[in-house]
């Protein structure tokens, strides 16, 4: 079995938050996240910078960054800043076992 991750995500994007938000709800997102077996539970938008973006997902250990490598190109045409890009992962244990599904 692997292990569920939750990480989180934060960029810059070079668009409003409106405009990429439309794109990551897309239809083609959904499919490009499910590839992966990447579930989605957050997108947002700093406060205090609304060129700064949040996105939370939850998904097998490792796959989100398989999603990026093989999605960055696409996610550029979409104007992420990907040289902005910080992650986070989380996990509801500190063990490997006993975070597994």
């Amino acid at each position: 079995m692997s292990c569920s991750v939750t990480s989180v995500f934060t960029f810059k994007i070079e668009s409003t938050f409106d405009e990429w938000a439309a794109i990551f709800d897309s239809a083609e997102a959904d499919k490009r996240h499910s590839e992966f077996d990447i579930k989605p539970l957050f997108r947002g938008v700093s406060k205090e910078d609304p060129q700064k973006v949040i996105v939370i997902h939850q998904a097998p250990e490792g796959n989100v960054q398989k999603f990026v490598e093989a999605n960055g190109d696409w996610m550029a045409t979409h104007r992420v800043d990907l040289s902005t890009m910080e992650e986070s992962s989380w996990t509801s244990s500190a063990t490997t076992e006993s975070c597994c599904d």
